[in-house]
């Protein structure tokens, strides 16, 4: 364990919020992984959790063996809706419910396009050839979880070639067309709706405002961290504004890293939302900082009353209650 997780570790009983934890947003595959990430789960006070589906085996396991545990996720075909073949998808979604799913989820990070063949040069998420999809989730009353954008850092490293993977505010411009032209559907949009930079909190406020069906979740940490840390005033404003429509959540995945990967999510999210540390580092590494002398937070002191709605009550009023 690094020294500074070893030490915010042992101070957890210093926390400001000790009531149980609704983790919104992570990604399971087998049982043996899933038991494992459980295990420290439990350690931080996760008593439930939104699980995105990556293996069928573990999805019925996972059901058997921890029925209160779980919201389930369905995973919808990357490559069916690239390829606009949608009638496979619908399939997916008229299957979902009976199948023990609540929600549907979708990836569409940049670099999807490195996985996926055959591409229409057209293609975009606001197509009216995959506007059936959007309606048949609203019309079964299924949430959606869409993932649309990654960090600003990625845009300046790793998509560069704008013409291939294109550009943030192409893909915002398109996620913003389909939630207005879908206002009864439940979205999730994950990353703080893929703009927790400070520059562009104003737009994601403006769609709060907007898109009253709309709620973001705060995975991941260090994107999280990294980007609210530069402006505490700022990204606390927000907070508070928008209290009811935040939902914590981790993107942790059940099959990557040890105790360390997963404590040291956790611990740097509940350093960021309820301290008011100032320049403490990261627990554990962020590859986008790493050469500029790495990530710091800066903690934002949420009262108790926002930190029990971004931890629990938010998401148990959505999808449980």
């Amino acid at each position: 364990m690094s020294p500074s997780l070893y030490t915010w570790y042992k101070l957890r009983d210093t926390w400001k919020y000790t009531g149980p934890i609704f983790d919104s947003h992570t990604h399971i595959g087998t049982i043996e992984n899933i038991s494992k990430m459980m295990a420290i789960e439990d350690d931080f006070g996760i008593s439930t959790q939104i699980g995105i589906v990556h293996n069928e085996e573990g999805f019925y396991a996972a059901k058997e063996q921890y029925p209160h545990r779980f919201i389930f996720a369905k995973y919808l075909s990357l490559k069916n809706i690239a390829q606009y073949n949608v009638q496979p998808v619908l399939d997916e979604i008229s299957k979902l419910q009976d199948q023990g799913y609540t929600l549907a989820k979708a990836w569409f990070g940049p670099r999807w396009r490195d996985y996926i063949e055959d591409v229409p040069r057209d293609f975009r998420i606001n197509h009216p050839k995959l506007d059936s999809i959007f309606q048949a989730l609203e019309d079964n009353e299924i949430p959606f979880i869409i993932h649309m954008g990654d960090p600003d850092t990625y845009y300046a490293s790793h998509y560069q070639d704008s013409e291939k993977y294109g550009t943030k505010e192409e893909h915002l411009i398109q996620l913003e067309d389909v939630l207005s032209r879908h206002p009864k559907l439940k979205f999730q949009i994950p990353h703080f709706g893929s703009q927790p930079e400070i520059h562009r909190l104003p737009n994601l406020s403006r769609w709060m405002e907007k898109f009253p069906n709309v709620v973001v979740d705060s995975a991941s940490s260090r994107w999280m961290a990294r980007e609210l840390s530069k402006d505490t005033e700022k990204a606390r404003d927000f907070m508070l504004k928008y209290s009811d429509r935040v939902l914590f959540g981790t993107d942790l995945f059940a099959g990557e890293g040890d105790r360390d990967y997963y404590s040291g999510r956790y611990v740097a999210q509940r350093i960021l939302w309820e301290t008011d540390e100032r320049d403490t580092p990261l627990p554990f590494p962020d590859a986008d900082t790493k050469d500029i002398g790495g990530t710091f937070i800066n903690g934002l002191d949420l009262p108790l009353s926002v930190l029990g709605k971004l931890y629990w009550k938010n998401a148990n009023r959505i999808y449980i209650a």
